[in-house]
């Protein structure tokens, strides 16, 4: 059966990129609700072929999901559109490309082909995010609010769906991922994105509470996951957006929002105070101990593969016998011979034993690239309305990347689709930074070269002296604003 409905998508395919290339109105509402919005459904919506689903892996099956097959298609109308086909169209995703292309050569390493071809099937399919989401933003001309738009709406279903698992009796509730972990990490970005929005809008312009909410919501996901450690981290990612918020354009209507945002995180904290004391209190040691033996076997993964590692995705194979690491497993009471044991909690580790140390750099490369770009668009962007982008997304990566230490949700589907979305979001940004850079360049140079008669001024015959433009980037981004 999921072999006819796939084959019925593919046929759609060619029909779905010519209603978009015909009607070009329907490229944002399918961006919204094909890419961004069915993120929340997206395991309803996906055909797994080859599938395993007792195997303990990143990936257990080739997954096809309408996520994939409408970014896809709005992959070939941007090409078609625009006359070209963005493959690497910034130092990022070059650098993804290499992240991908060193994870390969651990095909020879593998106990199962199959179950690498998987995990390497899913890293292609967020390329094609990646390069759909960025195709937008280009065709658009910075269209940001669609990605807002669709982060609002995904944290407000969330929010209704932990409400029925609460009143449920769920201890740790999940909202609509596969784990609490995975709804923490998710819920991340959205928070502290609209908490830098909130600090540095506009004055006068409405939304102000709006935004707020939201970002609230989005915070009380987070910490109802009662994960600890989505909890510290983005903490501290949180305190790292209020500094960038405040420390730039300081104003007394800021230090007034930032009361607000200390009355209510304080309020919030009251409240989820005893559960997460509580969390803390009943941890599991053997949750640690386990932790503990998987990063072992990971080390030893790595001493004994240091350049190809065991086989992309085959963590959970050589973990189990009659593979020698399978001394640091669970060996917990009761299992039987055909126990599978879990992966390595720290996502750094997995890929350094899987895919080698060489693969392990060129992911650290990619993370630390964004980050840095994240870094230079704050002082790039100070004097933007647009500022409030990179001080969010700084702080909701630097508690992505603390949190990928101690948990590997990051390489869950819906989390790494997330990442991504807001990858090409910080491309295209610092894109547009250098055309506007360019063309305030070529504006100096033609006003440089011919230069415009003076105008002389009625009152003192006088020539008139021009009052000092605004730089053309401040201009061009706060225009762009409206976008957003």
């Amino acid at each position: 059966m999921k072999y006819l409905v796939f084959s019925f998508a593919m046929l759609c395919l060619p029909v779905g990129v010519l209603l978009l290339l015909m009607e070009r109105r329907l490229l944002r509402w399918t961006l919204f609700f094909g890419v961004l919005v069915s993120v929340a459904v997206f395991d309803a919506t996906a055909v797994n072929f080859f599938s395993n689903d007792a195997y303990r892996g990143t990936s257990r099956g080739m997954e096809v999901s309408l996520v994939y097959l409408v970014a896809l298609a709005l992959l070939i109308a941007f090409a078609v559109l625009r006359g070209q086909l963005y493959v690497a169209p910034d130092t990022g995703s070059r650098l993804y490309w290499l992240y991908f292309l060193l994870s390969l050569p651990s095909f020879a390493q593998t106990a199962n082909s199959l179950f690498s071809w998987f995990e390497a099937w899913k890293m292609l399919m967020m390329l094609v995010v990646f390069l759909a989401v960025y195709g937008y933003l280009v065709y658009s001309h910075g269209d940001f609010s669609v990605v807002f738009n669709a982060a609002a709406l995904l944290v407000i279903v969330n929010l209704f769906v932990i409400l029925g698992q609460h009143f449920q009796g769920y201890y740790q509730v999940r909202g609509l991922f596969p784990h609490h972990n995975s709804m923490a990490m998710f819920m991340t970005l959205p928070a502290t994105l609209f908490l830098a929005r909130y600090f540095n809008q506009t004055p006068g312009r409405r939304g102000g509470r709006l935004t707020l909410l939201i970002c609230a919501l989005a915070a009380f996901s987070v910490f109802r996951s009662l994960s600890r450690g989505s909890a510290v981290c983005f903490t501290v990612g949180a305190l790292f957006t209020v500094l960038c918020s405040i420390c730039v354009n300081f104003t007394p209507r800021k230090a007034g929002l930032l009361w607000v945002v200390v009355v209510l995180a304080a309020a919030g904290m009251l409240y989820m105070l005893p559960k997460l004391y509580q969390r803390f209190e009943s941890a599991s040691e053997a949750s640690w101990a386990a932790r503990v033996r998987l990063s072992k076997a990971a080390v030893n993964m790595i001493r004994d593969e240091p350049l190809f590692g065991v086989g992309l995705n085959n963590w959970g194979v050589k973990i189990n016998p009659p593979y020698q690491y399978s001394q640091f497993r669970d060996e917990r009471p009761g299992a039987t011979e055909d126990w599978k044991d879990g992966l390595v909690e720290t996502v750094y580790l997995l890929v350094a034993a899987e895919c080698g140390i060489p693969c392990l750099l060129a992911l650290l490369a990619w993370f630390g690239y964004y980050l840095v770009v994240c870094v230079l668009l704050l002082w790039r962007l100070r004097h933007s309305q647009l500022y409030f982008i990179p001080a969010g997304l700084l702080g909701g990566l630097l508690a992505i990347y603390a949190q990928s230490f101690l948990e590997w949700v990051l390489k869950q589907q819906m989390n790494f689709i997330w990442l991504m979305v807001f990858f090409a979001l910080l491309s295209y940004l610092n894109r547009h930074w250098r055309e506007l850079l360019e063309q305030e360049e070529a504006e100096k140079r033609a006003a440089y070269d011919e230069p415009a008669e003076p105008v002389a001024d009625e009152a003192t015959d006088q020539p008139a002296v021009d009052e000092p433009a605004e730089p053309a980037v401040v201009e061009s981004a706060e225009a762009l604003e409206s976008n957003v």
